[in-house]
């Protein structure tokens, strides 16, 4: 992290919010082989990130699926499905032939592609094909063909969400399945504060309260240097992620799940009461359901939050089997939040830069912008900011 004292406002960071990838497929002809994309070997999978340019930290699984806490975020993997989520300036979907590739040698082939991310803080910072939507869906396109189509949801002028879905089920009886997401900007600044990684803090402490979001699951932690924080969550053929960017000029964290529950207030309030946000977006999105049973889940999410005012939110859309949508909250002491984040950077000016690849034997030929980052000005030290 290079630290520069400045009267300049152009503070830049860490693209928190990431880009998202669900593909699941189904066996040809019916025959089904019990590991599927299970059977394919870490070091492949890591041969696919390189294409996304990040890499593999630490490895967990469980009877239904792997999961992965990567340089940038997460994936997981089941038999017929992958879902992977990637942050900062990574490339995404320049994973997909690999993808698809090892499909084929599982004996498997497309049943539903979903991509979505959130609108990026910034943007600029990107490199193609995620520094425009259209050049997303151009090489979605190439991939999928008239099969897919494009949606954004929420306003173009605040917090909106962009989603892709090509659907190839045809008609098939498609596995019931649900997912929230939360994406949360203009953190408590004392919340963030500690994910500032402390001399005593040791890679995979584990952070209070984490494991209570869904209890008796299984948490793979790991605290990055000098700031973030990513984990993954196992239980039974549920997972759930969160990822952290605590810097205040542009903290962020989000939080998602696939665990299937008729009501998610309590778990919405929990992570709310946990983190502290200022602004959220929530998108919840379901495949293989009718539209009163989402209607009557959305319905209980997008409700008034004690705390929040909700500020806008989508109708479901559909896109073929699948269902989707989006509301935007803001905390009633949002501009406490931001007047204290603006106390901490004014005045200086944040980049966030790679340490030297070659001085990390396991980073190399990957090319990644956080983390690992480095403290570049020995005049202000990280402590100082909080």
């Amino acid at each position: 992290m290079n630290i520069h004292h400045s009267t300049d406002c152009n503070i830049t960071g860490f693209e928190g919010p990431e880009k998202r990838l669900e593909v699941n497929f189904r066996y040809l002809d019916g025959i089904e082989n019990s590991l599927g994309l299970r059977a394919i070997s870490k070091d492949s999978w890591q041969e696919m990130l390189n294409f996304a340019r990040c890499t593999i930290i630490s490895h967990m699984k469980n009877d239904d699926f792997d999961a992965f806490v990567l340089s940038e975020s997460s994936l997981f993997v089941y038999s017929t499905k992958i879902m992977i989520k990637t942050c900062g300036t990574t490339t995404l979907l320049k994973i997909l032939p690999k993808l698809l590739e090892y499909a084929s040698q599982c004996n498997l082939t497309l049943e539903l592609c979903m991509f979505s991310r959130k609108n990026f803080v910034f943007p600029e910072k990107q490199v193609w094909p995620h520094n425009k939507w259209d050049s997303e869906i151009e090489i979605l396109t190439d991939h999928f063909g008239d099969k897919g189509h494009h949606h954004i949801l929420g306003p173009l002028t605040e917090d909106h969400w962009h989603v892709y879905i090509a659907d190839f089920s045809q008609g098939r009886s498609v596995k019931s399945e649900q997912t929230i997401d939360i994406m949360m900007h203009n953190l408590d600044p004392d919340v963030m504060n500690q994910f500032y990684k402390k001399p005593e803090t040791d890679d995979r402490a584990k952070f209070p309260g984490v494991a209570d979001i869904i209890p008796g699951s299984e948490t793979d932690e790991f605290n990055f240097s000098p700031c973030g924080y990513s984990m993954n969550g196992l239980f039974k053929d549920a997972y759930y992620t969160i990822h952290i960017t605590p810097e205040p000029q542009c903290s962020y964290v989000s939080f998602e799940t696939n665990l299937a529950c008729p009501d998610y207030k309590d778990m919405i309030q929990y992570v709310f009461n946990l983190f502290k946000p200022g602004n959220i977006t929530l998108a919840f999105y379901t495949k293989g359901q009718e539209e009163p049973q989402f209607n009557q889940i959305w319905d209980a999410i997008s409700a008034e939050i004690p705390g929040y005012n909700l500020r806008n939110k989508t109708t479901a859309e559909r896109e073929g089997s699948s269902y989707f949508a989006i509301a935007n909250f803001n905390a009633l002491d949002l501009e406490i939040k931001k007047q204290r984040a603006k106390r901490l950077v004014t005045g200086i000016v944040y980049e966030v830069i790679p340490i030297n690849a070659a001085e990390l034997p396991e980073f190399k030929e990957i090319g990644l912008d956080f983390p690992p980052v480095s403290l570049q000005n020995e005049e202000v030290e990280t402590s100082t900011l909080f």
